[in-house]
């Protein structure tokens, strides 16, 4: 570290951060009230004024530094990194607005990247996010990231997206270890859509929590192929199951633990369950059709996601394309419809998609015209795997939703 003076670290602030303009500076100081700290935890300035600063000061548990562009922003993160002590958190505030820049941060390991201008409700969200990751055991393991697939209406194919991204992450280049978890305990699908059998002990493990451990993970996961972990269960239509108010938060807690990523296939039906592990989730992708029904369902995900949970809004997937040509809104219309762009679209080729078989078709029909369009939305989510060919798609308005009019 450079410098001579820095305070004895059990002088660590629980906070810091550097802002440019007054109003955020106001939010973070009305959130430091709220925590009980004082507010000259928030200065005035940017990435680079918090790297002259921690030359010669003790870095805090929890660090937001301003990013004034995307151009200077690996120079400047470099240079914060030779001041910066390791176990610091970073979150990172700004005015990019495109999915490729946070998903390089979140890939560098900042924990969190907001737009300007800042609200209390996001800053809340953000710290507590931040601070609950990583921080019993003593684990070295960076905790996995929670993908989330859920669609507008039943039969859309969300199911379809979540079991062929987790293969595609799991077989690529990153050599990943991915958990594919069907939320829904009764009438989930992924464990016949590979015609594996269904994970047992699940619905003990959802009214009993405490008995998720890693040892319950190992034991009730399925392996279709390597690096591919499925828990999937069909529980009986005629029984009730009452699923413990924790059960989300302690299920997504070991799974984060134990692998690299984790896709989720979460039931369209929101009970409590299920709302708590989408609250978990890093990126929410919602497979639609290109239907009015369907445009409708998508602009209230995502009010749901930024009004009740305080989340980024969601990437939108158009699944099935082609299937009703005559019913099917032009994608100019529907983009409008939403304010959002879908990020991909996915043909409808049942011959590629619709066997009940072990192999993930997009691993299988790897190239198929078909199956393109989710190895390109794989690698924006890993970017580790543009490696093997994908193209990066520019220009996503990961925040076009998340501003109210």
């Amino acid at each position: 570290m450079v410098g001579t003076s820095k305070k004895e670290a059990s002088d660590k602030p629980p906070f810091l951060a550097f802002v440019s303009n007054t109003g955020d500076m106001d939010v973070l100081k009305s959130f430091c009230q709220n925590q009980d700290w004082a507010d000259d935890l928030i200065l005035q300035g940017d990435i680079r004024t918090a790297a002259e600063y921690l030359k010669k000061n003790v870095s805090p548990a929890l660090l937001l530094v301003e990013l004034p562009s995307a151009a200077d922003a690996s120079a400047q993160l470099d240079a914060l990194a030779e001041v910066c002590d390791p176990d610091t958190k970073v979150l990172t505030i700004g005015d990019v607005n495109e999915y490729s820049f946070y998903v390089w941060l979140i890939d560098l390991g900042i924990s969190n990247y907001l737009l300007k201008p800042l609200t209390g409700p996001v800053v809340e969200t953000a710290y507590n996010k931040a601070m609950s990751i990583g921080g019993a055991g003593g684990k070295d393991k960076t905790p996995a990231k929670i993908i989330a697939v859920v669609g507008t209406r039943g039969g859309v194919g969300a199911t379809t997206i979540a079991l062929n991204l987790a293969g595609i992450i799991a077989t690529g280049a990153s050599k990943k270890n991915v958990a594919l978890v069907d939320l829904d305990p009764q009438e989930g699908t992924v464990s016949l859509s590979l015609d594996i059998e269904p994970s047992r002990s699940l619905r003990d493990a959802l009214e009993k929590p405490d008995r998720i451990d890693s040892l319950f993970i190992e034991r009730v996961m399925t392996k279709p192929m390597p690096n591919l972990s499925v828990l999937s269960a069909e529980e009986s239509l005629l029984e009730h199951i009452k699923i413990h108010e924790n059960a989300g938060d302690m299920l997504l807690k070991e799974l984060r633990a134990k692998f690299d990523f984790v896709v989720i296939d979460v039931p369209r039906y929101l009970n409590n369950y299920a709302r708590q592990c989408l609250r978990k989730a890093d990126f929410v992708l919602v497979v639609t059709e290109l239907t009015l029904l369907s445009l409708r369902d998508v602009l209230r995900l995502g009010d749901l996601m930024r009004e009740s949970f305080k989340m980024n809004p969601p990437l939108i997937v158009a699944n099935k394309v082609g299937f009703a040509t005559k019913q099917e809104m032009k994608v100019a219309d529907f983009e409008k419809g939403i304010n959002a762009t879908i990020v991909y679209s996915i043909p409808f080729m049942p011959d590629v998609f619709m066997p009940i078989s072990a192999d993930i078709p997009a691993v299988k029909a790897k190239g198929h015209v078909s199956t393109r369009p989710l190895y390109e939305l794989a690698a924006q989510l890993v970017p580790v795997l543009k490696k093997s060919g994908a193209k990066e798609k520019k220009g996503l308005g990961l925040f076009s939703m998340g501003k109210k009019a």
